[in-house]
Parts: C-alpha cells; sequence; structure tokens
C-alpha cells in the first residue's frame, strides 16, 4: 500500500503541470528509468522471478533496466528477432501499415543463420516480435520450437488474433515459449476495435481463453501477459481496465502509448519528453539489446528507421556477418559510448529520439 500510494504521488507530480498545459496530450519522459520500473514494479517482479528460476543470471536482468552497471557488454542481454512484417491487422497508431519497409517472411537459411550467431554469441534470452505478426509465418511452428530447443528464455509477443489457435497455442507451449505476451487495446469490443482495424474482440476473447485452459491443462510454466497499450484519456479507468484484462493472463504490463514519427495519428497519446525537446535520450538499447529483420539486416536500434527514414542505421545481415561481430562492432562501440559518456557526436542519429 505504502509503495502504491508513493508510485501514485509519484505519477501525479511526474504529470502535474504539464498535464495542465498539454491535457490532451500530455508529456512523458522516456529516459525516467526508474518512474517506469515502480510503475511497473508488480510486472517487472514476477517477469525476474521467472526468469531466474529459468536459468537466466540476475546480472543480465538487471542489464535490461540498469545497462551501465556494464558499460561495454560483449553479449547483448536480449535479442530480438523478426519472423515476418505482414501483419494482420492495421492498428491506428503503428508504423506497420506505412509500408516503410519492404515486406517478407524470414527465410529458412537466413532463420538457420541466425540460430548459428545467437548460440555462437551465447545469447540467453529471444524476443519474437518485430514489425509485424510472428504468427502469420507459416513456418512459425517449426521455427519456434527449434528456437525453444536453442534458447533458454523466449518470448513471443503476438496480437492473438488467432486464425489456428489450436496449432498456434500448441507450438508455444510445446517450445515451449517462457513467456507469451499479448497486446491489446481498451476493455471492450468498441474500444479495441477501433484502434486495432481489422481485429474481432470476441476471437481475442477465446483465444485468451483457449490458451489459457490449455496451458493449465498441460501444467505447462509458461508465463503470459496482457501488454495494455494505454492513452492519457484511460488514465481515470486505469485500474478497471488492468483489472479487466487480468482474468485473461497471469499478469498485466501497462503500456503507455506514444507518440510515433512519420504517423499522421496524433490524438490521445503521450509526446516523449525527447520529441518536445529535441534531447538525447538516456538509452538503454545499444548496451543490452540487439535486433534481427525478417531479411537478417540488424539495425542499430528498432527506432533508428524512425530516426533517419527506412532502413535505418543497418549494421549488417546475419548472411554476411556473425551477430557477435556486430555487436561488438565499431559503430555498436560508438554508440555505446557516446550515450554512457553523453558525447552528442558520437550518437548523431539519437537526437529527439524517445529511447527506452
Amino acid at each position: 500500500m505504502l509503495m502504491q500510494n508513493f508510485l501514485s504521488k509519484s505519477m501525479d507530480t511526474k504529470f502535474g503541470a504539464i498535464v495542465q498545459n498539454f491535457e490532451d496530450n500530455p508529456l512523458f519522459n522516456s529516459s525516467d528509468r526508474v518512474a517506469r520500473i515502480l510503475y511497473r514494479l508488480s510486472f517487472y517482479r514476477r517477469l525476474s522471478w521467472h526468469m531466474v528460476r529459468r536459468g537466466v543470471p540476475a546480472r543480465e536482468i538487471l542489464r535490461t533496466q540498469f545497462p551501465l552497471i556494464d558499460p561495454n557488454p560483449h553479449v547483448p542481454a536480449l535479442v530480438g528477432v523478426e519472423f515476418t512484417n505482414y501483419c494482420d491487422l492495421r492498428c491506428v497508431y503503428c508504423t506497420s501499415p506505412l509500408d516503410l519497409r519492404p515486406r517478407g517472411f524470414m527465410q529458412r537459411e537466413t532463420f538457420e543463420r541466425f540460430l548459428e550467431g545467437i548460440k555462437q554469441l551465447g545469447v540467453r534470452r529471444v524476443n519474437v516480435v518485430g514489425n509485424g505478426e510472428s504468427t502469420l509465418h507459416p513456418e512459425f511452428a517449426s521455427f519456434i520450437r527449434e528456437l525453444g530447443r536453442s534458447v533458454p528464455y523466449v518470448s513471443v509477443l503476438t496480437n492473438g488474433q488467432w486464425k489456428r489457435p489450436k496449432d498456434i497455442i500448441s507450438a508455444m507451449l510445446e517450445a515451449p515459449v517462457s513467456v507469451v505476451g499479448v497486446s491489446v487495446d481498451g476493455g471492450d469490443k468498441e474500444g479495441y476495435e477501433k484502434s486495432r482495424l481489422g481485429g474481432h474482440f470476441e476471437r481475442l476473447l477465446e483465444n485468451l481463453t483457449l490458451l489459457r485452459t490449455n496451458k493449465r491443462n498441460l501444467r505447462s510454466h509458461t508465463m503470459t501477459y496482457i501488454c495494455l497499450m494505454l492513452r492519457p484519456s484511460e488514465r481515470v479507468v486505469e485500474k478497471e481496465l488492468m483489472a479487466f484484462w487480468s482474468k485473461y493472463a497471469d499478469t498485466v504490463m501497462p503500456q503507455y502509448l506514444l507518440e510515433r514519427r512519420h504517423l499522421a495519428y496524433k490524438k490521445d497519446v503521450y509526446i516523449p519528453v525527447e520529441f518536445h525537446d529535441q534531447c538525447y535520450p538516456k538509452c538503454s538499447l545499444p548496451f543490452k539489446a540487439l535486433d534481427v529483420n525478417w531479411s537478417g539486416d540488424v539495425p542499430l536500434c528498432s527506432y533508428s528507421a524512425q530516426q533517419i527514414g527506412p532502413p535505418g542505421l543497418i549494421l549488417g545481415n546475419v548472411m554476411t556477418h556473425m551477430l557477435g561481430d556486430i555487436w561488438n562492432g565499431d559503430v555498436m562501440r560508438q554508440y555505446r559510448e557516446g550515450h554512457y559518456k553523453r558525447d552528442a557526436c558520437k550518437m548523431p542519429i539519437c537526437k529527439g529520439c524517445p529511447g527506452i
């Protein structure tokens, strides 16, 4: 209760005067890592304990939130992989419908090269996500099972609109996937479908119920969570929304809906302070994460395409470069040093980026 009171007071203080000036689109400080952790404390505590029990070293867990404990790590704490950037939804705030990059599915040889790279580098955590819906990949079931055998901790973020739910759920639970996250909006049909164009609220609830039932029947240790996208107008009903979605998963992670570059949709979203002030974020990505696109391209980070335009700052491709060489290459080291020493000259594309 004391923590909740402190957090509530902290959030009110954080937004107080700013909300008065930007009532519809308040500012949000993406670099305030401590406030973000406190806000999601229940979720992070549960996730961290789940990772520890499955062999993820505590130092790697800490490094995802406090990256400067290791300013030049030899292995990323987390690798993200995009099976595809095709999506069956057209979310109003997402860049996916804009076709900023060529669309495609990761080829078998690219996937195998990716597996070779993460094994050689000693990666312990892989997140299957990207700018599309990974479960649409024709080889999703085989890819996820092979990944589950290759990495101690695998997570999948999905929209949950599976048209073959039994196949998808079986593949994830049998892999096994360590964590399944389902991204949602609102708390009813109208609120969900006005944001997730092409989505069906009833199908989502049916799929979530089936996932919960199968998980229980198999006595699966897979953790499930709801990633709840929240708008400024929903702050007053946030507790009610959290309570509604908590019935469908092990836990709920609130996620503020931030303004995105390239998008005309700017209504009822939080504006990153870094956009407003054109400053350099205190970003953790160069210290902890590496992303691999469906084509095998490896960008500096997931935001680089928004900063300098598609395809972003590409450091290499898994078909021609080993992941270890990219992660420990000159460009990544330059950006890590720039963020660590707050040297703007060494992180030129980061100005005005929200970071993470």
